[in-house]
């Protein structure tokens, strides 16, 4: 029940106050304040932790990510700060790089936003439908900045510009009515489009 997982939580944080120099403690407790929307003390709490494990990529990133929503999601300041770190220590860090991506498109520098949603997108499985997302926030830079689509910069000798390794399938019917009304030689395009 929620008020068992306040005791919980309750008896975490004064053991810690115990032990602070308990690096897992304090872990668990900031992601668990910040599951439970806690934000402020996710926030001290990823403060202790951050003093102990100083080089963890992940948790620099959580810790701006907390830090970011408890002052009214942004970015600016000390959580782009921890971004950077984040991404020094490991260049490859998902949300240090899906929010280094937001806070450079709020700011309107859409071709640095483009670059950290790539850098994200390239470490993403090819099969994951967050890549999708991420290819959408990438298009939507993409043209805020006055670049052209993706499918458009990348074409190179193939036809329809198509993107390497990427395909559509499918099967394509034609109405009974309209296909009296063409020939076997006829063309036919498809545009496909992420949903």
């Amino acid at each position: 029940s929620p008020a068992k997982v306040e005791e919980m939580v309750g008896r975490l944080a004064a053991r810690l106050e115990q032990e602070p120099g308990n690096a897992e403690g304090w872990v668990i407790l900031a992601r668990t304040y910040y599951s439970m929307n806690r934000f402020p003390d996710a926030v001290k709490a990823f403060e202790r932790a951050v003093a102990l494990l100083p080089g963890d990529a992940s948790l620099l990133a959580d810790y701006a990510d907390a830090l970011g929503v408890s002052q009214g999601r942004s970015f600016v300041g000390k959580p782009m700060e921890l971004i950077r770190t984040a991404l020094k220590i490991d260049p490859n860090q998902w949300k240090a790089l899906a929010m280094a991506g937001s806070e450079a498109f709020d700011r309107k520098d859409y071709t640095a936003a483009v670059e950290y949603w790539q850098r994200l997108q390239d470490t993403t499985p090819a099969d994951s439908p967050i890549r999708q997302r991420i290819q959408g926030s990438i298009d939507e830079a993409r043209s805020q900045a006055g670049m052209p689509p993706i499918a458009q910069a990348q074409k190179g000798g193939a036809a329809g510009g198509a993107l390497a390794g990427r395909s559509v399938s499918g099967t394509v019917t034609l109405s009974p009515t309209l296909a009296s009304k063409v020939r076997p030689d006829d063309s036919v395009f498809v545009c496909a489009r992420p949903a």
